[in-house]
């Protein structure tokens, strides 16, 4: 799995002259997570992360390259949930470290699955609300989590933990961005990247189109070699 690793290094360049803190990793963090996602009323929440118009972001990135992503990180731009005091700005962003898969089906599965799993973390007290269309995500934080000292390294540890336990996924990296940064709109476009990647690898599997020449996802896989060898790949298992 590299079609995700250019992603990857231009996300960290991007965040390489910026200050951050390294939090805890925990196998063994506890807080009550729910089945379903709670609603918070107004007088019941602390403040709320997340803007639904300034620029703000989440996606995920899997990659087979240990040289990437080699063990667990929990990675924190700017306040902690203690910390924060009223609504602010908000972005997430996570690298798994996945065992190759050579079935290019099974991998899309296996992406298309992480993708998902995401919406069964539920903190308690931590309300999330996701838009995968703006690839944004709202966050109501409750007066009374925070009370109870839930931070960035509980929630991290908890998605961090989750993950683990599904078959293939060695090491996680979680990212939490807090506040305005200058760097947010580039990230947005690394968000639109890994959509287009992945509607690339669709695409490629589907068979729509087999002549590079016509395609118009030509410049995707020209950038990112590995869909350029899964596509001349699975056509010539096929006799194309």
């Amino acid at each position: 799995m590299k079609v995700y690793d250019n992603v990857i290094k231009e996300t960290l360049d991007i965040l390489k002259d910026y200050e951050y803190r390294e939090l805890r990793i925990n196998k063994d963090v506890v807080w009550n997570c729910l089945k379903n996602n709670e609603f918070l009323m107004e007088r019941e929440i602390a403040f709320e992360l997340g803007h639904r118009i300034n620029p703000c972001t989440v996606y995920n990135c899997p990659t087979s390259n240990d040289q990437l992503i080699d063990e667990d990180r929990i990675l924190l731009y700017g306040k902690d949930l203690n910390e924060i005091k009223g609504n602010t700005n908000f972005s997430r962003i996570t690298f798994m470290n996945v065992d190759k898969v050579e079935d290019p089906n099974k991998a899309y599965i296996g992406i298309k699955r992480l993708e998902y799993e995401r919406f069964k973390v539920i903190p308690e007290g931590y309300m999330i609300l996701s838009s995968s269309i703006e690839n944004k995500e709202n966050v109501r934080v409750s007066k009374k989590a925070v009370k109870k000292g839930i931070n960035f390294e509980i929630i991290g540890n908890l998605f961090i933990n989750h993950y683990k336990k599904i078959e293939g996924v060695n090491n996680v990296w979680m990212i939490f961005l807090v506040g305005d940064y200058p760097f947010t709109d580039d990230l947005v476009k690394k968000s639109l990247e890994v959509d287009t990647i992945t509607n690339a690898f669709d695409h490629i599997l589907k068979n729509v189109i087999v002549d590079c020449a016509v395609c118009p996802l030509e410049i995707i896989c020209d950038d990112i070699e590995a869909l350029r060898e899964l596509h001349f790949d699975v056509n010539k298992k096929e006799g194309k």
